[in-house]
């Protein structure tokens, strides 16, 4: 897999001249915040953007939150925005990846979401239904910067590592059927 280095952010390569032509599109002058926000809402159309930077802040779907400063950045320095969009569309690949590889198990992907912190990092979060609709789970991630091409395969060894948990953990037939747990991996 190929990538790409923006100030330090390595990013799929991919994801890069998409984010540099989506850039290069856009008109010149001063943006605003908010303008990058609309942009990156533009590119990731699937997917609830927002400034909000809390884990397990979506009842459903896809979302994406990006720290207020790192938005400031990025309608500052043109280099800076193609950053945070190619940032943004890495996280949104592996949000796709990780929903697959979840409900290939016959587990449902109620919310899942991303957040990009102020200095560039970023984490996730899922919450997910077991097969039977019986147990939610909660689970968060770190998603290292400096390996941010192999976030899918983080996603599979997170996601084998929750299931092998899980089964450990069955309830016995002492517990109350119908009870719903809660964890965070």
């Amino acid at each position: 897999m190929s990538v790409a280095n923006i100030n330090g952010t390595v990013v799929r390569q991919s994801a890069y001249q998409q984010a540099r032509a989506s850039v290069e599109n856009m008109q010149g002058g001063n943006l605003r915040p908010g303008d990058v926000l609309a942009a990156i809402q533009q590119l990731t159309s699937s997917v609830n953007v927002s400034t909000n930077t809390r884990d397990f802040s979506g009842n459903s779907g896809m979302h994406l939150g990006i720290h207020p400063s790192m938005l400031r950045r990025a309608a500052d320095d043109p280099e800076e925005l193609v950053r945070l969009k190619a940032l943004a569309l890495c996280t949104m690949e592996t949000q796709a990846a990780s929903t697959q590889a979840w409900e290939s198990r016959g587990i449902t992907v109620v919310a899942r979401g991303s957040i990009i912190h102020a200095d560039g990092s970023s984490s996730g979060w899922s919450i997910t239904r077991s097969p039977d609709l019986r147990e939610e789970r909660r689970n968060r991630f770190e998603l290292p910067e400096d390996d941010r091409p192999s976030w899918v395969e983080l996603m599979r060894q997170h996601l084998e590592e929750s299931m092998r948990e899980a089964e450990e953990n069955q309830p016995s037939h002492l517990e109350d059927e119908n009870s719903t747990r809660n964890w965070i991996a």
